[in-house]
């Protein structure tokens, strides 16, 4: 009874006349669905914000799958209500999130959401993917030509897994070779590494470049990162 859970609010769908079902990425039971009481009301206690981490009052049982809030504080704000490329940039985040249920991704998304506003968005939500590859079990080989291994790579093939040569490019574009070795770095680094990296600037492309790579070898498709790609 009365069992206080943190989480970050991901997703909200009306639930019935004036509740709401929110999808919540919890510290310790991963993602729970939530049913705020008269949220659509504005003044009610039980609206929450998207993308903003509170703690909850509920009665947790394990064989259950919906859980109502009994009552919630706010404890750190990321909703955006002006900046639009940057709110559809962290729901971008979450529907990866939503997409990949099974992963614990709670202390990524922490880690992204308190940096995202004040250092490099497209860095950190790079490394935020590529951490989501590892686990997924699609790491491309970023060492050498993925088919014959030489060290002078050249391209990037989404369709091979990695990196490419000149005599394997097979109709790849011929990348930079900063741009090569920015996709080589984020798919080495980790999240303890972050203040090793965090100078390196990245842009749009890179993290659509991983991002590419991810969606063509998962085959998930995200209408969040569609829209996104929409507004830049």
């Amino acid at each position: 009874m009365n069992d206080r859970v943190v989480g970050f609010v991901l997703s909200q769908s009306d639930y019935r006349d004036a509740d709401v079902l929110m999808q919540v990425l919890c510290k310790d039971y991963g993602l729970l669905s939530l049913i705020g009481r008269s949220a659509k009301k504005i003044t009610s206690k039980n609206h929450c914000l998207p993308m903003c981490r509170y703690e909850f009052i509920i009665d947790y049982k394990d064989n259950k799958t919906i859980y109502t809030i009994h009552n919630q504080k706010l404890l750190d704000n990321y909703f955006e209500d002006k900046d639009i490329v940057m709110m559809s940039f962290k729901n971008v985040l979450a529907e990866l999130v939503l997409k990949n249920r099974e992963m614990d991704l709670y202390d990524d998304l922490q880690f992204v959401f308190e940096k995202l506003n004040k250092e490099n968005m497209y860095l950190l939500g790079s490394l935020f993917v590529s951490s989501i590859i590892r686990r997924f079990g699609i790491t491309p080989m970023v060492d050498g030509c993925v088919i014959c291994g030489n060290k002078k790579v050249a391209a990037l093939s989404n369709r091979h897994g990695g990196f490419l040569c000149l005599d394997h490019l097979g109709g790849e574009p011929v990348e930079d070779v900063e741009t090569l070795k920015k996709f080589r770095l984020i798919n080495k680094a980790r999240f303890e590494n972050y203040e090793a990296i965090k100078d390196f600037t990245y842009d749009f492309r890179n993290f659509d470049q991983l991002m590419s790579f991810f969606l063509d070898n998962s085959d998930l498709r995200l209408r969040s990162y569609d829209f996104y790609k929409t507004l830049v």
